[in-house]
C-alpha cells in the first residue's frame, strides 16, 4: 500500500472529483481525512464481531511490506454479525488535514417521492408496544429505528453530497463507502466509538437528543431542558455506564465525567460525555476494544441481548450497516470508530435514509418520530433533496 499526504484543496476538490465514484473508502475525522484508492486486499463475509479485531490483525500483516510496515485498513461494521463485514486495505491511500468546504456545494433542488411505505404509524405503534415492555420485562431502553426510501428525479451527485456533509460536519466524523450494487454507504456520524491513538483511548458516547431550532433563544432553552430532564440524563447513563465497563477492562487512569455536557449537530441536540484512559497493553487494536462496546445501548439498547430481541421483532426492515460502526485501524493498533448513523445508502436515483431513537419509560410516541425526521433532515438537506416533510415526521 502506498501513501501519499496532499494538500486538503486537492483532497476535497480534485481527489474527490476524479476518485470518489470508484474509490471503495473515504473517512473524514476533525483533524484528517483518508481516501483509500484501489484495492489490495478486502474482506467481505459474515463474522462474528469477538473475530474482527484477530483477521484484521492477519490481513495488515500481509500487507506490511519493506516500504510501509504499518499500513492502513478501512471496514464497514453491520449492527448484526450475521451481516458481512467488509474490509479493505487499499493499492494506495491519500492523506491530508482535515478536507472541510468552506461554504456548501451548490445544487440545484431535487424533488424526490418516497416509494417505501409510509412508516411513521408504524413507528409510534412500535414505541407503544415498547412502552408496555417495559412494564412487563427487564427492559430498560431500545433504540428504535426506521427506515425511508426514496427516488430522485434526478441523479445523486455522490461528490457534491459528500463534500457539503464535510462542510456542515466540522466537528463530527464523514464517511462513504462501498457496500455492492453500486451503492455507497455515507454519512455524517457525531458518535466517536472509540479512538485509540499510541496509548491514549478515547469514547465519546451520545444519548438523550433534541431537534435543533433555527432559533437562538429556543436552542438555549433545549440545552437546558437536557440537562434537567430525568428521562434524557437516565438514558445518557444507561450508555455511559456500558462504555465505561467496556474501557476498564482496557485502560487504566480511565476518567469518566461525573454529569454530560450538550454538543449540537446541524440538526440536533445530543447528551454528550468524553471518557479517556490509557491503554493497559499498548499494542491491542483498536478494533478490538471497538467491537466488545458494538453495539452500545446508543444503537441498541439495555440490557444488550433483551434489547436486540426486541428490535428483530418490532423493525420490519434489516438495517444492514446503519447503527454498525465504520473506521480504520493501523497495523500498530491505533485507529478511529465511529457509530453508523446520520447515514443512507446512496445509488444513482435512491436513497434509503435510516434514523433512530432511544426509547425508554417516559418516551412519547409522536416526540420519538419527530426525532427520527429531524435525524433524517442531515443527510436530505446535504443532498439538496426536497421532501415534504410530513412524509419523514
Amino acid at each position: 500500500m502506498k501513501r501519499e499526504v496532499v494538500g486538503f484543496s486537492k483532497m476535497a476538490q480534485e481527489l474527490l472529483n476524479q476518485e470518489l465514484e470508484t474509490a471503495p473508502f473515504f473517512f473524514a475525522s476533525p483533524n484528517n481525512s483518508m481516501l483509500g484508492v484501489g484495492i489490495e486486499q478486502q474482506f467481505n463475509q459474515a463474522i462474528p464481531f469477538s473475530e474482527l479485531a484477530q483477521r484484521a490483525n492477519q490481513m495488515l500483516e500481509q500487507a506490511k511490506t519493506s516500504a510501509n510496515d504499518n499500513p492502513v485498513l478501512f471496514a464497514t461494521v453491520p449492527f448484526d454479525e450475521n451481516t458481512p463485514t467488509k474490509f479493505f486495505i487499499p493499492q494506495k491511500l491519500y492523506v491530508s488535514s482535515s478536507a472541510r468546504g468552506s461554504k456548501n456545494d451548490a445544487l440545484s433542488p431535487n424533488k424526490a417521492t418516497v416509494i417505501s411505505p409510509p412508516t411513521g404509524n408504524d413507528y409510534k405503534q412500535g414505541v407503544s408496544t415498547l412502552l408496555n415492555l417495559f412494564n412487563t420485562t427487564e427492559l430498560s431502553k431500545v433504540v428504535l429505528s426506521r427506515s425511508v426510501r426514496i427516488a430522485t428525479d434526478q441523479n445523486i451527485s455522490q461528490t457534491a453530497l459528500l463534500r457539503n456533509l464535510l462542510s456542515i460536519n466540522a466537528r463530527g466524523y464523514t464517511f462513504a463507502a462501498d457496500i455492492g450494487d453500486n451503492a455507497k454507504l455515507m454519512g455524517a456520524s457525531p458518535e466517536l466509538l472509540l479512538a485509540k491513538k499510541g496509548g491514549h483511548v478515547m469514547s465519546n458516547p451520545l444519548a438523550g437528543s433534541r431537534p435543533k431550532s433555527t432559533n437562538a433563544s429556543d436552542n438555549q432553552r433545549s440545552h437546558t431542558s437536557l440537562l434537567d430532564t430525568q428521562k434524557d440524563l437516565n438514558e445518557h447513563s444507561f450508555v455511559v455506564e456500558e462504555v465505561e465497563k467496556v474501557l476498564s477492562r482496557y485502560c487504566r487512569n480511565l476518567f469518566t465525567p461525573m454529569v454530560p455536557s450538550v454538543i449540537e449537530t446541524e440538526t440536533m441536540l445530543h447528551l454528550s460525555t468524553v471518557l479517556e484512559g490509557q491503554a493497559i497493553d499498548p499494542d491491542v487494536n483498536a478494533l478490538q476494544i471497538a467491537a466488545e462496546l458494538h453495539p452500545t445501548p446508543a444503537v441498541c439498547g439495555f440490557p444488550r441481548q433483551s434489547a436486540y430481541q426486541a428490535i428483530k421483532q418490532i423493525e420490519t426492515f434489516e438495517r444492514g450497516y446503519f447503527s454498525g460502526m465504520i473506521g480504520w485501524c493501523d497495523a500498530r493498533g491505533n485507529g478511529e470508530w465511529v457509530v453508523t448513523i446520520r447515514c443512507a445508502e446512496v445509488s444513482q436515483r435512491e436513497m434509503c435514509i435510516f434514523a433512530g431513537a432511544g426509547i425508554v419509560n417516559e418516551s412519547s410516541p409522536q416526540s420519538e418520530l419527530e426525532e427520527t425526521g429531524a435525524k433524517m433532515g442531515t443527510i436530505l438537506k446535504a443532498a439538496g433533496i426536497q421532501l415534504d416533510d410530513r412524509l419523514i415526521a
